[in-house]
């Protein structure tokens, strides 16, 4: 199903009503909530919602979709982002979990990394973006890590992209796919046609076609 907004403004009122409806309906059912979040700019207008909301943040756990192997300090950190625009006012006491543990070993790190998700092995809400090239989380067309880790039984694999920093690390589908609630997020006609070709080229977000529970587009 594909909500489309007049507006960005429109489009991120929304989904933070959807997505703290489902946060809210987990924490009633089960006494905690659970959501994996795509970094990058697009998402930034919804954690500025988000941090604002009422909600039970101390019985909600937070991890990533995905991230670059880099220290949180630097300014491509995925971990870095949701400390500056989502773990603040109200939304601070939440739980965070990062995925970089281990800076200076991409395999090291990888073992920490997917004991720690282990906790994300049904979240309650998945937020996927999608790239140009029709990737999604570090999962890009033609990389050999990348079309490993989609058939990978493992909750994490470690990717490369195209973009410094190239050294990635990500859910794999085998752990997204588990989402009671999963939400692409996407702006600008040139995406749109993206998602629409993305089945005859076979592009990474089509993996999720079949358990996307709704799209957010805006022009």
């Amino acid at each position: 199903m594909m909500h489309e907004f007049q507006t960005k403004d429109e489009l991120f009122k929304a989904l933070c009503h959807q997505v703290t409806a489902d946060l809210n309906n987990a924490i009633e059912k089960h006494g905690k909530a659970t959501i994996l979040l795509s970094g990058g700019s697009t998402p930034k207008p919804l954690f500025h919602l988000l941090n604002q909301v009422d909600l039970a943040w101390d019985k909600v756990t937070i991890g990533l979709v995905d991230e670059r192997f880099i220290a949180n300090t630097s300014e491509f950190s995925n971990e870095n982002l949701l400390a500056n625009n989502l773990l603040i006012n109200k939304a601070k006491i939440a739980t965070f979990v990062p995925m970089v543990f281990h800076s200076g070993n991409q395999e090291k790190n990888l073992v920490l990394a997917t004991e720690a998700y282990s906790i994300f092995k049904n979240p309650t809400v998945v937020l996927l973006g999608m790239g140009d090239d029709g990737h999604t989380a570090s999962i890009f067309p033609n990389y050999e890590a990348s079309e490993n880790a989609s058939i990978s039984k493992e909750l994490l694999a470690n990717t490369n992209g195209p973009k410094h920093p190239t050294n990635r690390i990500t859910c794999t589908p085998f752990l997204l796919k588990k989402a009671k609630n999963t939400y692409l997020l996407f702006t600008g006609e040139n995406k749109k046609h993206v998602l629409n070709e993305s089945v005859e080229k076979n592009y990474p977000i089509n993996l999720f076609k079949d358990t996307i529970t709704a799209i957010y587009f805006a022009k």
